[in-house]
């Protein structure tokens, strides 16, 4: 660990882990990041359903590190050693409660109690719809913990014509918001009035 950023990308088990790729893809080469990436079993089993290949190949050739969910050891699992930025893309409800309950049961949600206490970023990117008042309310509770919810929420105003289109906007929203690379003009508001 030099001067980069420390991001490390929390990817559990909930449909959408397209952005966690494309995430992932959009942080290789970028000389001032440093990613680690953890994904629960869960969210590798829905890695190979919905992508259909494994992940660990493609996350060592974008240069980020892989960390087991069960590795306690982890640096970002303390304090004295916290990211600069936890993303949880997607996040379930699940590990939403747990984070918000403070159940630091895992490597993800143990990081993520770390960000709070430590007031560093975690942006979490919840993927569930409807929502009930229990996902509510723990999400209330996150943000006013110090937490950002940024719901999978693409835009429009770019005129996206594919699925890829709209993943592409919502994650170069993200790589902007962690400080990875700036948002491309094509996905800004004034750029695109007309």
């Amino acid at each position: 660990m030099g001067n980069e950023k420390q991001i490390v990308l929390g990817i559990t088990g909930a449909s959408g882990v397209i952005y966690a790729e494309r995430y992932i893809r959009g942080c290789a080469n970028v000389q001032e990041i440093s990613l680690s990436v953890i994904l629960t079993r869960t969210a590798r089993n829905i890695w190979l359903r919905e992508l259909r290949y494994s992940p660990e190949e493609m996350i060592s050739e974008c240069g980020a590190t892989l960390i087991p969910n069960d590795n306690f050891n982890a640096p970002f699992c303390s304090g004295s050693a916290a990211a600069d930025t936890l993303l949880l893309l997607p996040c379930s409800m699940g590990a939403l409660a747990r984070i918000a309950g403070g159940l630091a049961s895992d490597a993800i949600s143990r990081i993520a109690d770390v960000q709070l206490k430590e007031r560093k970023e975690l942006i979490i990117v919840p993927r569930e719809t409807p929502l009930n008042l229990i996902h509510i309310h723990n999400m209330k509770l996150l943000t006013e913990a110090g937490a950002v919810i940024c719901p999978a929420s693409p835009s429009f105003y770019h005129n996206p014509v594919t699925i890829d289109d709209l993943v592409d906007s919502f994650v170069g929203k993200l790589l902007h918001m962690t400080g990875v690379k700036p948002l491309e003009k094509r996905y800004q508001w004034n750029n695109n009035q007309e």
